[in-house]
């Protein structure tokens, strides 16, 4: 199936233009998520709403009562709270910051590609109701990127859930606040005046702002470039408002943020392998300033159909319950709280269908491929023929692949990852591995096994690699698990979807599915398989087809991970019956550092503590191990 999108270089523009100032300074009358009456709420109308909401009253009384402290010096508490909470809104700040990304981007961008149809089409949607722009999360860069978007189309800069990652850091916190960021704790322990503070802004902010809302549904960056398992916590507080009908409905815009390369490649790939990473800081962020040297190739953002949560829920829950007492004493119910894992799931379904595939993205899983397990080395006159050839498959499985001229595309990707790949001698294509030699780290710091700096010289070019890789592997793991079955046992397809749902219940983080759709997803990798030739059926019984170049890449594409669970199980094992997932994680990776010294068949990203990290949890969810918070 091929999928037709049309896109938009609005970066272009800017580039034929003699004065970006003058764009920059246009006069800009954007689009607004929920226009409510003709006088517009103010940041600082926010804080004050909060602070004498009936909530966040009551809730001072109670404690000003029971631990003797002055209401007073509570609600001060309260402010302080929401100064460090809230965003602002500066439109100096707003244009001077667009106006230097403009030059960054300009020098170090070849494209920023929108697609324009479905951005008008959200634009004549606005008005009538909360907005909330949910994107993808592979870089510090993906927040800058929709703001700067939404700026170029008039669209009003969302108000953005952050961490506190950047909070401290001396101007760039201010800097984020007054372009609309509001920042969230990581953590609150048992801090229930900061916990009720942040969740009434947020309802105040969907109920009575008129901005755009944004936060990452992942939580986090994905370090490994492939979807995380969403988080629900700031979606509940978002839907509050329209569980409790104060709001007529809410429109969630999926967003896919896909980039030719990734700002902190480098740093992911040590961050996967367990080196500790560094602290934010301003003299970092102008350390990094180095990047200007370099070339990033194009960015992609997808906005895919909006997501009505009035549609999706339809007459799934009953609002009308929550007309009964007051909404304050009010708490989102066991019921609704049920029906928001699925919703979760489907904004990230999109988000991955949202997702661009970019000619290096292709160019990685054959070169992974062909590197990791020691086959012929490629030519660039290999790789574009190849890259034809795995392209066409990845478009008949749903993926959309933004490539006009596929030669030019890789010679572009060369230039572009010149740090990674290079040509030999021979003009065939070799891994970069760049010598490796590592500060001394406290080992309390490391999550795992401090690897030597021979195992990171080797490892991080492989990481790195697959890092591209795995935005690819999303449209294959499910005919993959299918060949795995049916390598070692033909069988009938009933059989075959039991030992499908055992092994995609081992993967369902790896590779985040929603559980409910197993047998609708079973069905169509069956199909896919079926028609690509991977496998064959008769006599009802499956077993493996005729196209064996496509079967071996597939397998080997996910062996990594296979490898990596196989010896979490192994530790286990050995391990006695209570144990710490420190000691798993180092032994795992004490491990399989040995066999890669070796010279034996095992992908470095085997080592990857992400992915151990995910079997142990999932072994956890399984209830084959248990957790104990000590």
């Amino acid at each position: 199936m091929s999928v037709q999108r049309r896109y938009e270089n609005f970066l272009e523009y800017r580039r034929k233009e003699k004065l970006n100032f003058l764009w920059i300074s246009k006069r800009w009358d954007p689009v607004i998520a929920f226009k409510q009456g003709n006088r517009r709420p103010t940041p600082h109308s926010h804080k004050v709403a909060v602070l004498h909401s009936p909530k966040i009253q009551e809730l001072l009384d109670q404690i000003s009562r029971v631990d003797n402290i002055p209401k007073p010096t509570l609600e001060a508490q309260v402010r302080d709270i929401l100064d460090e909470i809230g965003y602002d809104r500066n439109l100096k700040i707003v244009r001077w910051l667009g106006l230097v990304l403009t030059k960054i981007c300009l020098k170090v961008l070849s494209g920023i590609y929108v697609n324009i149809d479905q951005v008008e089409k959200i634009k004549s949607r606005m008005g009538n109701c909360p907005v909330i722009f949910v994107p993808t999360h592979r870089s510090y860069g993906d927040f800058m990127m929709l703001s700067y978007a939404n700026f170029n189309y008039d669209i009003e800069i969302p108000a953005i859930t952050a961490g506190m990652d950047f909070h401290g850091m001396w101007g760039v916190g201010k800097v984020l606040r007054d372009t609309g960021a509001f920042f969230m704790r990581r953590t609150y322990t048992n801090d229930n005046l900061y916990w009720t503070t942040f969740r009434e802004y947020v309802y105040q902010l969907v109920t009575k702002g008129d901005l755009p809302m944004e936060f990452f549904i992942e939580g986090t960056r994905s370090r490994s470039n492939k979807s995380l398992p969403p988080k629900y916590g700031v979606l509940s507080m978002a839907l509050k408002a329209f569980f409790f009908s104060h709001v007529p409905d809410i429109l969630f815009v999926p967003i896919g943020i896909s980039y030719d390369r990734i700002l902190e490649e480098s740093l992911f790939a040590f961050e996967l392998l367990g080196v500790p990473k560094p602290k934010e800081s301003t003299s970092g962020l102008f350390k990094s300033m180095k990047i200007l040297k370099e070339n990033f190739g194009n960015i992609y953002l997808h906005m895919d159909e909006p997501i009505s949560a009035k549609e999706y829920f339809g007459d799934k829950i009953d609002r009308s319950i929550h007309s009964i007492g007051p909404l304050h004493k009010q708490e989102v119910t066991a019921e609704e709280k049920k029906n928001l894992p699925p919703l979760a799931h489907e904004i990230l379904k999109r988000q991955q269908n949202a997702t661009v595939l970019t000619v290096f993205n292709l160019m990685a899983t054959i070169l992974n491929n062909n590197l990791a397990y020691q086959t012929d080395r490629l030519t660039v006159k290999d790789l574009v023929w190849e890259l034809t050839w795995i392209r066409n498959v990845v478009d008949k499985l749903g993926a959309f692949t933004h490539i006009e001229n596929t030669e030019k595309g890789v010679r572009e990707a060369l230039v572009t990852h010149k740090n990674l790949i290079r040509l030999d001698k021979r003009k065939t294509l070799r891994l970069i591995k760049n010598k490796v030699s590592q500060q001394v780290v406290n080992p309390k710091k490391l999550k795992g096994h401090a690897l030597s700096d021979t195992t990171m010289t080797e490892s991080v070019p492989f990481v790195m690699l697959q890092i591209y890789t795995n935005p690819v592997l999303q449209f294959l793991i499910d005919i993959n698990i299918i060949l795995v079955i049916l390598k070692y046992k033909t069988m009938e397809i009933d059989e075959l979807f039991d030992n499908y749902q055992f092994l995609r219940s081992i993967f369902a983080k790896e590779f985040v599915i929603f559980s409910a759709a197993d047998r609708r997803v079973f069905d169509l990798a069956v199909n896919q398989a079926l028609a690509l030739e991977l496998i064959q059926v008769s006599d009802e019984c499956y077993q493996l087809g005729t196209n064996k170049k496509l079967q071996e890449l597939v397998i080997n594409a996910f062996t990594t991970f296979y490898v990596s669970y196989d010896v979490v199980f192994g530790v286990l094992e050995k391990l006695s019956a209570e144990t710490d997932e420190k000691s798993i994680l180092v032994n795992a990776q004490k491990w399989l550092e040995n066999a890669i010294s070796e010279k034996q068949n095992v992908h470095p990203y085997s080592l990857n503590l992400d992915t151990l990290v995910n079997c142990i949890s999932i072994l956890c969810d399984l209830q084959v191990l248990k957790k104990d918070r000590r």
